[in-house]
């Protein structure tokens, strides 16, 4: 005969994984219906990105963030390595003279790309690339917006950007452009941004 308490006991952690189950859902939906950094750089950056931020380059293993700043550029020295732009950046892009966002940005090996930007929470897009010239390369980037309510899908926008890797792999600089359409695919005109963008490396602490 089976023991009471025992049942209970499943029951109750039955129950719980389905709580946290049920969480990660809500999170997940949640964070697929914030808006992209294109319509947020259109209505202002948000009250908790408060960038630029200063991101500590650590004394040693474990100090905290590991930024390519007196470090040196992963894999080895040939060139071709130490002037790819595949790896893991902090990007700050500028428009008009002030810093319109910031990400954490992939670029990955395959000719794909995935960003994080600052301005909202969740907001994440992504991108391919092709190299165009020894340490350029050229993006074209898109995401989905949304309204004001992060709820409803009003359109969406494409990016490109035009980046050169420095000679020492550390950082890179480029250009962005960014063109608003709706869901018919109408260019939403008055509402583009560009800028520049400038990158570091991030490396293993």
């Amino acid at each position: 005969m089976s023991d009471p308490n025992e049942e209970n006991t499943d029951m109750k952690t039955t129950v719980n994984s389905l709580r946290m189950l049920l969480g990660c859902a809500v999170l997940a939906t949640i964070s697929w219906g914030i808006p992209t950094h294109a319509l947020a750089a259109s209505c202002g950056r948000t009250s908790y990105a408060s960038g630029p931020h200063a991101l500590a380059v650590p004394a040693h293993p474990s100090a905290g963030i590991g930024l390519s700043s007196g470090q040196t550029a992963p894999n080895n020295d040939d060139e071709f390595h130490r002037r790819s732009i595949v790896g893991l950046w902090h990007a700050v892009y500028t428009s008009g003279g002030i810093t319109a966002f910031e990400s954490f940005e992939t670029w990955n090996a395959d000719g794909n790309e995935f960003e994080a930007a600052d301005v909202q929470l969740g907001v994440v897009c992504q991108g391919t690339w092709v190299k165009t010239a020894r340490g350029t390369v050229r993006l074209f980037h898109v995401g989905w917006n949304f309204d004001s309510t992060g709820v409803t899908l009003v359109g969406y926008f494409t990016e490109i950007q035009a980046d050169t890797v420095s000679a020492d792999g550390k950082t890179y600089n480029g250009t962005f452009a960014i063109q608003n359409f709706d869901l018919s695919g109408n260019h939403l005109q008055g509402q583009d941004q560009s800028g520049t963008v400038h990158a570091t490396r991030f490396t293993v602490p």
